[in-house]
């Protein structure tokens, strides 16, 4: 079951997370990031993994723009085309 996280607890964290999530390596192509999974993002921040979970999920809805989702296969050949 979700757990509902604090929006205080949200604002404080969502950059960081962010930051250090694997969500955004494919947001950046020709930027190597290797991102950090939610255990240890957890670890590092000193956050529940749950609070992690959720902060990530929001943040994700938040910053990746609804184009990225519904262009997705068309960035996805650019993207290959580039290389």
């Amino acid at each position: 079951m979700p757990k509902f996280v604090n929006m205080d607890l949200y604002q404080q964290y969502k950059e960081k997370v962010w930051r250090l999530t694997n969500a955004r390596q494919r947001l950046e192509p020709g930027t190597p990031h290797r991102g950090l999974t939610d255990h240890e993002i957890a670890a590092k921040l000193g956050l529940t993994l749950e609070d992690v979970i959720e902060i990530r999920c929001i943040a994700e809805n938040e910053m990746i723009p609804l184009e990225a989702y519904l262009d997705a296969d068309k960035i996805k050949q650019d993207r290959f085309k580039k290389q």
